[in-house]
């Protein structure tokens, strides 16, 4: 490969690139749960609590990130423009975050981290997050955390919204880690192959489809 690949562990501690959602804040009444607790015990009811909380929760820093974002520059857009859909990177904003700002944890982290035993993300150590349209960046915006974002962004854009956000949530119940979410698991594949060989073109759109053809979000 054309990088270094981090080992699992740093990679869930400091090189998250790209959440495009999380948990719902209905599980912060088990902050004190420890992570060998059973999937299982996530009933429907609960599990639909969550997919209704955390889409709250993108839809509202979507919104408060997009007053201040700008289109998609065309030096950033025109290395991964044969990848994506044009409309999509039409629609797409950035902002990236001034004076050592960074995207506050949600209500939700602490719960959610120990819940997978630590494997959850820090957000300030992000290099990114996609809120729907709007990927917000930490720092100076690279190309392959860009492409990671908008993996996302394809993602949600093929699934649907709301699709999107209950297979996410259905994954981290699941596996009780973030990096085992087939959607995370998707986006760092993609990201990762577009690294090696950025010459290599392939649509993301179909891998999304072809995932969804094969219930690999499930």
């Amino acid at each position: 490969m054309g990088f270094n690949a981090e080992s699992t562990e740093d990679a869930e501690k400091k090189d998250a690139r790209s959440i495009a959602c999380k948990i719902g804040e209905s599980i912060k009444r088990d902050a004190g749960v420890r992570a060998s607790m059973n999937p299982n015990q996530f009933t429907e009811g609960r599990i639909a609590e969550m997919v209704a909380n955390v889409s709250a929760y993108m839809r509202q820093e979507r919104d408060m990130y997009v007053r201040h974002s700008k289109p998609l520059a065309t030096h950033l857009k025109e290395p991964i423009q044969d990848f994506f859909p044009r409309d999509l990177l039409g629609r797409l904003k950035t902002i990236t975050l001034e004076g050592g700002a960074r995207i506050p944890p949600p209500p939700f982290y602490a719960a959610a981290k120990a819940m997978s035993g630590g494997r959850f993300p820090d957000f300030v150590h992000m290099r990114s997050i996609t809120y729907i349209d709007v990927i917000v960046f930490h720092d100076e915006i690279d190309v392959r955390a860009l492409f990671h974002g908008v993996v996302h962004a394809t993602q949600m854009a093929v699934l649907g919204f709301d699709r999107y956000m209950e297979l996410y949530v259905r994954g981290f119940v699941k596996n009780l880690s973030w990096l085992q979410i087939p959607l995370e698991d998707q986006a760092y594949r993609l990201d990762a192959r577009f690294a090696e060989n950025p010459k290599e073109i392939f649509s993301v759109e179909e891998e999304v489809t072809a995932w969804l053809q094969k219930d690999r979000y499930l």
